[in-house]
């Protein structure tokens, strides 16, 4: 995910250089913006791909970048956000996961660069209701405020698959909670087997960890 824009970040520092060529008749051209007070640039569009139309804009603090606005398949929408630190490392990233300008997901990126959280506004609200936490890049687990409550009623665990094939996911569903009685922990838990059938299910109605009834189920018997 991180690879695929570096272009646009090495496209950005030639032009603030001076170094990046002016483009022919038939490009456009990068067109800067300052700010008005400091006289430091803060904005720059320009061609990241070299497709002769510009696509992207650089939100800066003079020679920084701190943030590209990318349109990656060239429809005029914004559908990438990517976020930089002071040493130039993308350190999130928002998405527009339908490709119409709304942000409506943000990757978090650990020191390795490897995909760390992933914040989704699953109403594509604004509010971003379901977190996904990864480990060495790999979905773990997931929480999710299903009712738009302002609390997590909702959470998933994964499990690595052993037998992920090309194309496959690298990841399995092991187990789903909810809080049923709204009391902000879980009182009852699916448990899920390799080929994604229900296993168990688990009552917990006082949410004190102590499961009052487990049941054993089957593709059949659901």
């Amino acid at each position: 995910m991180l690879s695929s824009y570096k272009t646009s970040l090495v496209f950005l520092s030639a032009t603030l250089l001076g170094c990046a060529g002016t483009g022919s008749s038939n490009h456009e051209r990068p067109a800067a913006s300052y700010d008005p007070q400091t006289g430091r640039l803060e904005r720059l569009v320009f061609d990241s791909n070299d497709d002769g139309r510009n696509d992207a804009a650089g939100v800066l603090d003079g020679a920084r970048v701190k943030q590209i606005e990318l349109d990656s398949n060239g429809n005029g929408t914004v559908d990438r956000w990517d976020f930089y630190d002071a040493d130039g490392k993308i350190v999130k990233v928002g998405l527009s996961r339908a490709d119409d300008g709304v942000m409506d997901a943000v990757a978090v990126y650990a020191g390795d660069q490897r995909l760390q959280q992933l914040d989704v506004s699953t109403r594509r609200d604004g509010r971003f209701d379901r977190v996904e936490f990864y480990e060495a890049g790999q979905l773990t687990r997931a929480e999710e405020d299903t009712d738009a409550d302002g609390l997590v009623d909702k959470w998933e665990s994964y499990r690595p698959n052993p037998g992920a094939g090309p194309g496959e996911p690298p990841v399995l569903l092991s187990s789903v909670a909810f809080d049923d009685e709204k009391r902000g922990r879980p009182s009852r838990r699916l448990v899920y087997a390799l080929d994604g059938q229900v296993t168990r299910v688990e009552d917990d109605p006082r949410g004190d960890g102590t499961v009052g009834d487990a049941r054993a189920t089957s593709a059949a018997g659901r």
